[in-house]
């Protein structure tokens, strides 16, 4: 049976499958490999024949060159050196097409390889590289991402040029502090350390050595990186202020060139007393442009003193910060924020130091402050590029799995994973075009970005895949928010082409965190399998031929109607997200629910339909339908989950029921499940012999029976989802 399956897979996968024996000369180094069996979609990606490949030694009938021809046989080769699975990228020459392979070992020297077209995913990854590099490199100042372990991933154009290396890829993978530092790199990775508890770090003065071996002022920021477990240690940006530097040191040394160079430097120079109002004896034409304030209306306190622009919330900061400066001897570097003439709160950085007499006692206060709002806007917009999708604006998928991450590490449970797939996009693109596929994405992300008001996480994971992370909530609200996401999703219709018209769905899945035992990829993988489940199901019960056929049958044949079906479906799941059932199990639970009484197809019409009660013949035919729908159901690849439950859901708990007089827990749980939903249904609604009753009534003959017909746990949970 197992053989079949595999084969089958094998046969009508949608990827290219084909099995080799590599044939190694005496050294046992590959030379050459025989292609032993092919798919029929490796056949299509080959353009090839099955008489042209199988049984053939790839050399003999291949016409890539040998250097091409060479990189397979050493990219297979690597599967007899591991018991991995190998993963690589391939161009076929002969093709002129890229593709992406996974190989493992099946024997000594054969193994088997899945080959699919890398042009798309290679495509829309140098799109988003290209659309990154363009940011960065229009950004002037230097712009350096490191790995955690110090070694250069990514270089902007400002940094290769204000470091005289004139766009040299060749500094990637390097150690940043040999890069940066040469001869002084040692003294300054253990600096670095010593500051890493402290960043985000913005603007230190420091020096960098060039690649001439000079050494460069520069302003210099670090902004970490949040979380864990991610290529991207720290962003460096850096800008040259070797001319305001050199100024500065002019300044010391030429009180006449002071005058005329202040007035061309950003920001502004200053000198004031060191008083309650910082009341400024000198102050450089800068402060127009900083605070909007002229030279005459802020010195001597003439109209407003310093401190007043000075936020309220830094003033006394600002006061001690400096009283410890002074009495240390040391260099006064601060970052806050002030109010402009205009009442608009910026941020400046300001450095400065004590001018003593020749006592030693304070007479003036000397610096520089710089207005910091345009640099902190910029490493905002690094920071919005590294963490958002650019489509859609949404969190994307190194935001989400950082987040995932610090929610476990604070131990913050419950939460939520859910995860949705829109349904159908590539026959969207393929038919509607890219720019629909791109309006789809956007109205999905539009509704799923209601949900961030909800202080949820909602993230674009993939090209048609969005994550929401659910803060502090149970698995059945986030149970409820999934069904309302799809009822959502529904509302959105689309014309196209031709007067080709389609509707959004999606297919979502979800699993809760409830804490520490269960791990985050464990979290996610259910969540995933209960979502391509549900596409799955979806996909059945909508388009496969076999299921379609069978409830097309229930319905004509007997008593069952489509929306008897539906709402079989959508009861077992309230009672299966109330007994915490597995996704798999839910999903078993829904599809028996649908086709329980699929065995009714093989009883006569007349019995089925019959308004009066049943003869006692007719009634052992009629309890002929469990084991009829077995037999069904045992034959479908579809339907095989559910035959035990098919077979099962007119037993009794007490051991009266038919076919098997199976009782108690020795009855499947889903079938228990079905036969109390199976009976409020059908009290609930007109019959040919009987009319219906109420909500009400129907749950007191549940109840009466449970413990007997019914199983009592399950009756009382049953009672609870109607609460």
């Amino acid at each position: 049976m197992y053989k079949n399956i595999y084969e089958r897979l094998f046969e009508e996968s949608s990827l290219g499958f084909v099995h080799n024996k590599m044939i190694f000369d005496e050294q046992h180094r590959a030379i050459d490999f025989i292609i032993l069996n092919v798919n029929q979609a490796y056949l299509d990606q080959m353009n090839a024949t099955r008489e042209q490949l199988v049984g053939k030694r790839v050399s003999l009938f291949s016409s890539e060159t040998n250097t091409h021809l060479g990189n397979w046989i050493q990219s297979y080769e690597k599967v007899f050196t591991t018991d991995e699975t190998v993963e690589f990228i391939q161009y076929s020459s002969l093709l002129r097409k890229t593709y992406f392979v996974k190989a493992f070992k099946i024997s000594d020297d054969e193994f088997v390889a899945s080959i699919d077209l890398y042009d798309s995913y290679k495509q829309t990854y140098e799109s988003a590289k290209m659309e990154q590099n363009l940011i960065l490199n229009a950004i002037a100042e230097g712009i350096i991402v490191v790995s955690n372990d110090y070694l250069i991933t990514h270089i902007n154009s400002s940094a290769n040029h204000i470091l005289g290396h004139d766009n040299d890829l060749s500094l990637l993978g390097k150690d940043i502090f040999e890069v940066l530092f040469q001869d002084a790199q040692a003294s300054k990775r253990t600096q670095f350390k010593d500051v890493v508890p402290y960043l985000p770090l913005y603007n230190r003065v420091t020096q960098l050595r060039k690649n001439d071996g000079t050494w460069l002022d520069v302003s210099l920021s670090i902004l970490p990186k949040a979380g864990r477990n991610s290529e991207i240690g720290f962003v460096i940006s850096f800008q040259d202020i070797s001319q305001l530097q050199g100024l500065k040191r002019d300044l010391q040394q030429s009180e006449h060139t002071k005058q005329i160079l202040v007035d061309h430097l950003p920001g502004m120079i200053y000198r004031c007393k060191m008083d309650e109002n910082w009341t400024m004896t000198f102050i450089s034409e800068g402060i127009k442009t900083l605070t909007g304030y002229d030279v005459n209306e802020v010195i001597d306190n003439n109209i407003i003193a310093f401190n007043d622009i000075i936020h309220p919330n830094y003033r006394e900061l600002l006061q001690d910060t400096w009283q410890e400066i002074i009495d240390q001897k040391s260099i006064f570097e601060k970052e806050y924020m002030i109010i402009t003439k205009e009442g608009k709160n910026k941020w400046v950085y300001e450095q400065g130091k004590p001018i003593y007499d020749e006592t030693g006692n304070v007479i003036a206060l000397e610096g520089i402050i710089i207005d910091l709002n345009k640099r902190r806007e910029r490493d905002l917009e690094i920071e919005h590029m590294i963490y958002h999708d650019q489509l859609t604006g949404l969190k994307n998928r190194l935001y989400f799995d950082e987040t995932l991450t610090s929610l476990d590490d604070e131990q913050a449970y419950p939460f939520g994973v859910l995860i949705a797939n829109i349904d159908n996009m590539k026959m969207i693109n393929d038919n509607f075009g890219r720019t629909a596929g791109d309006q789809v994405i956007l109205d999905f992300a539009g509704i799923l970005r209601a949900y961030e008001k909800k202080n949820f996480i909602v993230a674009r994971t993939g090209g048609d895949e969005f994550s929401i992370i659910l803060k502090n909530t149970p698995s059945l609200e986030t149970y409820e928010i999934m069904l309302e996401i799809q009822d959502k999703a529904k509302t959105f219709t689309y014309d196209g082409p031709n007067g080709l018209q389609y509707q959004m769905t999606v297919s979502c899945g979800y699993e809760t965190k409830l804490d520490h035992e269960s791990s985050i990829k464990d979290i996610i993988r259910s969540a995933e399998d209960f979502m391509h489940r549900r596409k799955l199901l979806a996909h059945s019960r909508s388009n496969r031929d076999s299921l379609s056929s069978i409830k097309a049958t229930m319905v004509a044949n007997s008593q069952e109607t489509q929306d008897h079906m539906e709402r079989m479906g959508e009861i077992a799941l309230k009672v299966g997200v109330k007994l915490g059932l597995k996704q798999t199990t839910m999903d078993d639970l829904y599809l028996l629910a649908m086709l329980h009484d699929i065995g009714k197809i093989g009883v006569p019409f007349h019995i089925i339909n019959k308004p009066g009660p049943l003869t006692d013949d007719e009634w052992e035919v009629m309890k002929k339908h469990p084991l009829i729908g077995y037999q069904i159901a045992i034959s479908s690849v579809d339907l095989k989950p559910i035959a035990e439950g098919i077979l099962n859901h007119h037993e009794r708990y007490d051991g009266k029921g038919y076919p098997n007089q199976v009782k108690g827990r020795d009855i499947p749980l889903i079938a228990r499940i079905v036969s109390i939903i199976d009976a409020y249904d059908a009290i609930t609604q007109d019959r040919p012999y009987r009319p219906k009753k109420s909500h009400e009534a129907a749950i007191e003959e549940i109840k009466k029976h449970a413990g007997t017909q019914f199983d009592p746990d399950i009756v009382d949970i049953f009672v609870k989802v109607f609460e």
